[in-house]
């Protein structure tokens, strides 16, 4: 005689760990790594400017993806991509070298205006100099090993590197600002909105001084980069797309806008195209 009540317990006892791990494989989340040398204080509110940008657009995602943020050099975020599937960079500039180790965005985070030299003294030269004049000068100029300043101040870089203080390891911008403010160096190659930013008591024209470089003459786009793989592709495609939201450029123009004391905003919504 057939029982019901025994079939369907047994059925439910075969086919509900199967139903179960179908679910988990649906459900699971994929998991994506950002490979930075700064680690962002965590929340939309605290983080610099540019993680708060990606902070907002990976919240948007959290139905799909686990986000988390590893700590590593410069030179080691581009060696992780190459390595690993799920791994991203940000704030990153776009050169052909880089486009053959990830997918890139189509359309940055930020926009900074060119790269500046900034220096604890008045050196009483005209407001825009070469780095090769700077050099000549004597001054001790500290630069960040394995950044991309800009591919005409690149150059001028690897020219001069046996002239330059190259500075490597997490940290390292940071750093050479504190030499910087120690005296240890002479001026470092920095965004003067980043400085700013992280320096808000420096007196600018009088404890230190900002000159532009003829090597860095254009604006400099920080863009959104993954492995080049399925996972790396997909999650810069899901990216964009928030990017694309009236959400998110609302979110952005506004916290733009707030730092408008430190930074150009107003260029960099128009170089955005949010206006």
């Amino acid at each position: 005689m057939f029982n019901f009540s025994e079939y369907l317990v047994r059925y439910l006892f075969n086919c509900l760990p199967i139903l179960f791990l179908i679910s988990f494989v649906c459900s699971a989340k994929q998991e994506i790594y950002f490979a930075t040398d700064l680690l962002p204080e965590e929340g939309t509110r605290k983080a610099d400017l540019v993680s708060q940008l990606v902070y907002y657009v990976t919240d948007e995602l959290k139905n799909d993806y686990r986000v988390t943020f590893q700590q590593t050099s410069r030179e080691r975020e581009w060696r992780l991509i190459e390595k690993q599937s799920n791994i991203c960079v940000y704030n990153k500039t776009y050169t052909p070298k880089r486009a053959k180790l990830a997918v890139f965005a189509s359309q940055p985070l930020i926009v900074y205006a060119p790269n500046r030299l900034i220096l604890n003294r008045d050196i009483g030269t005209a407001p825009s100099l070469s780095l090769t004049t700077a050099l000549s000068l004597g001054l001790n100029i500290g630069v960040v090993k394995g950044r991309n300043y800009g591919e005409k101040l690149d150059e001028s870089i690897t020219q001069n590197s046996e002239l330059l203080y190259v500075g490597a390891g997490s940290y390292k911008a940071e750093r050479l600002e504190v030499m910087l403010k120690q005296g240890k160096l002479d001026g470092i190659i920095e965004y003067s909105s980043v400085f700013k930013s992280r320096q808000p008591d420096a007196k600018i024209g009088k404890d230190y001084f900002i000159y532009a470089l003829t090597e860095a003459q254009h604006a400099v786009k920080g863009y959104l980069a993954c492995a080049k793989s399925d996972v790396g592709e997909k999650f810069v495609a899901d990216f964009e797309s928030v990017m694309n939201s009236a959400g998110y450029r609302a979110f952005a123009i506004s916290k733009l806008n707030e730092a408008g004391d430190l930074i150009e905003a107003d260029f960099i919504i128009e170089q955005l195209g949010y206006k």
